[in-house]
């Protein structure tokens, strides 16, 4: 793996989300970035998007996939969406015209 490169598409994707994630994710997924928690990064990144059928343009997409392929096998029951990587690519909510920052984050849904 290219570890500037992930870097910098992971830094290029979270940046160009902006607030249609959460706060508490963008802080997270921050910290894993930071923190060289390449891994987590990418399995919660599509995992919050899929959670929260966040909008998405084909560029965040794009990049979105290379995180996912740039981490190797992994076992399905520590990084789900990146041993199932398809799957989750095809069930992405890409749009073509994202919609406008808000000045607040989209409410969560209550977990179970």
């Amino acid at each position: 793996m290219d570890i500037e490169r992930f870097g910098a598409d992971a830094a290029a994707v979270l940046d160009s989300l902006g607030d249609r994630l959460p706060a508490d994710d963008q802080d997270s997924l921050r910290t894993y970035l930071w923190t060289g928690e390449w891994g987590l990064l990418a399995d919660e990144l599509a995992a919050a998007l899929l959670e929260d059928h966040t909008p998405i343009t084909g560029t965040e997409r794009d990049l979105v996939r290379d995180l996912l392929f740039a981490i190797g096998p992994v076992d399905a029951g520590i990084h789900p969406c990146i041993h199932d990587r398809e799957r989750v690519l095809a069930a992405l909510n890409v749009v073509s015209d994202p919609p406008a920052p808000s000045p607040s984050p989209p409410p969560r849904s209550p977990g179970p």
